[in-house]
């Protein structure tokens, strides 16, 4: 077959069918042209739009609020801080809150004065746990109820502040169970003849161990009597019982020492005896309390009256700072996004604040409101949720939820607390 020729195929295209000119040599010569002057504007757009944007960035630099920026620990290297800052500087959007946070908080009471009573009502606490997690992308508190309700094991326990009064008596103690079950009231021994007071107080709950405080009040010999312990113990260890009278029982066995949580390698004796060497008491990590400071828990032991062959003391004690931080079996997930100078330098009111172990929530106290917000979103813009405190409420304990656990916190948590929202406590969405 011969080949067309090319001066043939280009009068045909001029020509027919079309109704008008189609590739015509003007046409040509139109396209070649705008190819010209396309390639001639090119060196001058170019090198504007790079300067343009390379001043862009000096100046998203220089303008950045550098001190704002959270970093892991003052100990940082520099060079790790620096690529930190860019990233955070290039991430507009802070990262999706995927956790959930189960917190438990205490309000503590002044009771009301009763005719009648020789004895003075004490001062007792009431509790209540809120689960904040997100909803179809929305943070929400999704349940609260009264007590505390704690992850233990494979299960949920409850602890919940019980009263017993009779004519004589009053005591506010705790009881555990297991959440799925219902709580049982207890018996307490009842002497007419002796009016005697009683509160336990739950000062913090972690994933295994509790911390106690116990106080009584009586009178004998017609003269008043109070007595003060300080424990640390296992849930199991707090359903067991309530030592009562504290004067008959100088000794309660019921708890967890300082030297059980750290080990037998970690001279925690030589620790303990360097503390107490300028006490007037003893220091014997017996007693001792898990204390919330600002921004993270702190290990207090307590020093106690030294044993004497005179007449009992008074139980009673005086904390002091230990100077090792707890172990991850005590407080887990206790680490704050950075020191607690740099929170307060972007929340000058802040009282205390919690990370969650994603680096995707961080919860400031402040100024009576609990404020969560996405890790990495800048100081002074609105927190995506806001709950009201009550006043003078502590928090007790703080326990994350991760991955497919979210879920299925929503869905329990839901059923172990009580559906109605306490009216005293109102959020602002």
């Amino acid at each position: 077959m011969k080949n067309p020729d090319p001066d043939d195929l280009r009068k045909q295209l001029e020509s027919g069918p079309l109704e008008r000119p189609g590739f015509t040599s003007k046409l040509q010569r139109e396209i070649e042209e705008a190819v010209e002057r396309k390639e001639r504007t090119k060196p001058r757009i170019k090198p504007v739009l790079c300067f343009a944007g390379v001043g862009a960035i000096v100046a998203a630099i220089l303008l950045f609020p550098w001190n704002t920026l959270h970093t892991q620990s003052d100990a940082a290297p520099v060079a790790d801080t620096a690529i930190t800052a860019t990233t955070a500087s290039l991430n507009l959007s802070p990262t999706p809150i995927t956790t959930a946070l189960l917190i438990g908080l205490r309000t503590e009471h002044e009771p009301a004065n009763e005719p009648g009573r020789a004895l003075k009502p004490m001062r007792y606490s009431t509790y209540r746990t809120m689960l904040i997690a997100p909803v179809r992308g929305q943070l929400q508190k999704t349940s609260e109820g009264s007590g505390i309700l704690m992850p233990y094991k494979q299960n949920f326990w409850k602890i919940d502040s019980l009263v017993h009064r009779t004519k004589t008596d009053e005591f506010h103690y705790l009881s555990a169970h297991l959440a799925d079950q219902p709580v049982k009231p207890e018996a307490f021994p009842d002497d007419e003849s002796e009016q005697l007071n009683r509160t336990e107080t739950l000062l913090f709950a972690g994933n295994q161990y509790v911390s106690i405080g116990e106080a009584e009040q009586t009178v004998r010999g017609g003269a008043p009597y109070q007595a003060d312990r300080i424990w640390v113990r296992t849930l199991p260890q707090l359903k067991e019982g309530h030592t009562v009278q504290f004067y008959n029982k100088p000794v309660d066995k019921n708890h967890v020492s300082i030297a059980d949580v750290y080990g037998t390698n970690t001279n925690i004796s030589g620790v303990l005896a360097s503390i107490s060497s300028s006490l007037r008491g003893e220091v014997s990590g017996e007693s001792w309390t898990v204390q919330r400071e600002p921004g993270h828990w702190v290990g207090k032991v307590a020093e106690t009256p030294r044993v004497t062959t005179t007449a009992a003391v008074p139980d009673s004690y005086a904390l002091h700072d230990f100077p090792r931080e707890l172990p991850d079996k005590v407080v887990n997930h206790d680490d704050l996004c950075c020191n607690w100078n740099a929170i307060r330098s972007s929340w000058p009111q802040a009282t205390d604040a919690l990370t969650s172990p994603m680096n995707d929530m961080l919860v400031i106290f402040e100024n009576g409101k609990l404020k969560f917000y996405p890790y990495g979103q800048a100081p002074g813009s609105d927190p995506q949720l806001v709950l009201n405190l009550l006043p003078g409420e502590q928090l007790v304990m703080a326990q994350w939820a991760t991955d497919h656990y979210v879920e299925e916190w929503i869905d329990k948590v839901g059923r172990y607390l009580a559906p109605e929202t306490d009216k005293r406590v109102p959020s602002i969405e």
